[in-house]
């Protein structure tokens, strides 16, 4: 196999994911086949659904800020790069909200298993008495006054100044999608939200693929830490 030309590998990855980083260049020396395969990976996404490039930087914003992720050196990259394409500071205080709500998926399904063990409490019957509640019912259902608090924290988000209400769910399907807090009852409720919005098939599927990237933080960490030894 001929061997790649390193520089356009380097500009390639640049024009697909418009950064350049130190773990880069250490993958560029030791495994260019694979940068240049992620990097068509990664990018494809970002530009292939439709949303807008400050769109785009706002979905990565709420990934690398998930409490899931906390990946700060991202966050950070992408928070400039949202800003540079018209992002307003209303804007990522929405998307930040958002990402505090993050956990009640996580914390509904788990109540949803305690219901199925222990039962619902005996003044919930009547509530979904013959009928078939979604994830966030059945919280309700359960404990009525978390429900209540939960639901004024939601508000907020949904009051904010920034993302439009198909914005704000298409950054809630993002992060019950991404696989490092996977939610899929959460997600079910959030993509049925989103069709009724009216936000559109192609859309959806662009930040859910967006999310899959996530893992190659994991491959930087692992670079960087094996060139160290390597240079201790």
């Amino acid at each position: 196999m001929a061997e790649l030309d390193t520089a356009a590998v380097e500009a390639l990855y640049r024009q697909e994911r418009g950064y350049w980083r130190p773990w880069n260049a250490q993958l560029l020396a030791r495994r260019p086949a694979f940068l240049q395969a992620y990097a068509h990976y990664a990018g494809y996404p970002a530009r292939s659904g439709g949303l807008s490039e400050r769109m785009v930087e706002l979905v990565y914003v709420a990934l690398d800020a998930s409490a899931s992720h906390l990946f700060a050196s991202g966050l950070k990259l992408h928070m400039q790069k949202a800003l540079a394409c018209g992002a307003s500071d209303e804007d990522l205080l929405d998307v930040l909200t958002l990402v505090c709500l993050q956990g009640a998926g996580a914390t509904a399904a788990a109540l949803d298993q305690v219901a199925q063990v222990y039962g619902l409490p005996p003044q919930a019957d009547s509530t979904v008495d013959g009928q078939q509640p979604d994830l966030w019912a059945r919280l309700q259902a359960m404990d009525p006054a978390y429900f209540g608090h939960l639901q004024a924290l939601a508000s907020t988000a949904e009051n904010g100044q920034g993302l439009s209400a198909g914005e704000r769910c298409l950054i809630t399907i993002a992060l019950h999608a991404c696989f490092t807090a996977s939610q899929p009852e959460a997600l079910r409720a959030a993509l049925q939200q989103a069709r009724s919005l009216g936000v559109a098939r192609d859309a959806v599927v662009q930040v859910i693929q967006m999310g899959a990237h996530l893992a190659v933080h994991g491959t930087a960490l692992g670079i960087t830490v094996l060139a160290e030894l390597e240079a201790a």
